[in-house]
């Protein structure tokens, strides 16, 4: 294992930080990563802040001035996840991640938290082995969906809703525990550019941003009253022709088994990339 020098290593919580600074240091952490990351700022607030970001809890690390690493907790109740955690590529493999989880492991418990969970992609072989050895073990598998929609017409009239009114259906009608990023603690923070849209209340969907060039469905709820009579379908077809010719994604958030008859029925394809959800009891 390579030793690198961590001399001159320093960390500061990111409360202390500007939004550039930390989207600075985060885009470093993440450089050459499996899904390489970059933020802007901007980006940084908008994605965040609906996490539940603790700016008192997360840290950014340097090594004489230069960014070193980065570790961004969020907290709910008793619970807190591990939203990013990043090495810049000369410090890898050499113990930092090791220390600033353990560190951040530590710092939890002292805050009286009872479970800390975490998401990490199954190709990164290095961490997944890091968090089991720090005690974490796989929870569920998480994955995600492609599709590439066919000309279609609008079969049902739609109309856009309030993306809070999404979330607050998501809270009554969504599944028991779904991951942070699909509760709807997290939805509720969904503002422009994400834009929602609904059947009536039969059928309800959150898009990322229907103006870019691959389009990313959020969120899709379909109230218990209203399963399995093609609602759900039909929103999508609706919304695909009302935004033609782009391609469609969900990022691998879905808990494995949840929907993945309902996608592939439609012919989405289930992405290659995947991911484990990973929980430690504190």
């Amino acid at each position: 294992m390579k030793t690198p020098d961590l001399q001159g290593l320093s960390s500061r919580s990111v409360a202390e930080c500007t939004s550039a600074e930390v989207a600075a240091v985060f885009t470093r952490s993440f450089e050459g990563y499996v899904v390489p990351l970059r933020f802007t700022p901007e980006a940084y607030e908008r994605r965040f802040r609906g996490e539940d970001l603790d700016p008192y809890a997360s840290r950014v690390y340097e090594r004489d001035g230069a960014p070193a690493g980065v570790v961004l907790i969020a907290r709910r109740g008793w619970t807190c996840r591990v939203a990013a955690m990043g090495i810049a590529p000369e410090l890898r493999g050499g113990g930092l991640g090791r220390q600033v989880m353990s560190t951040a492991i530590a710092e939890a418990r002292a805050r009286g938290e009872r479970t800390m969970i975490l998401e990490v992609i199954d190709g990164n072989a290095p961490a997944v082995a890091l968090y089991k050895k720090l005690g974490f073990s796989p929870r569920r598998r998480l994955v995600g969906y492609e599709w590439e929609p066919p000309a279609l017409e609008v079969p049902e009239p739609f109309e856009e809703m309030d993306p809070l009114d999404f979330a607050r259906l998501v809270a009554r009608e969504g599944e028991a525990d779904l991951p942070w990023n699909l509760a709807a603690e997290t939805l509720a923070a969904a503002t422009s550019p994400a834009r929602a849209f609904g059947l009536g209340d039969r059928a309800c969907a959150l898009i990322a941003d229907p103006d870019a060039e691959r389009l990313f469905l959020t969120a899709l709820v379909v109230p218990k009253a209203y399963r399995r009579q093609g609602w759900g379908t039909s929103l999508l077809h609706a919304l695909s022709a009302a935004f033609p010719g782009r391609p469609w994604s969900v990022t691998p958030v879905v808990p494995e088994g949840l929907a993945d008859g309902f996608f592939t029925s439609l012919g989405w394809q289930p992405r290659s990339l995947f991911q484990w959800e990973m929980v430690l009891g504190l």
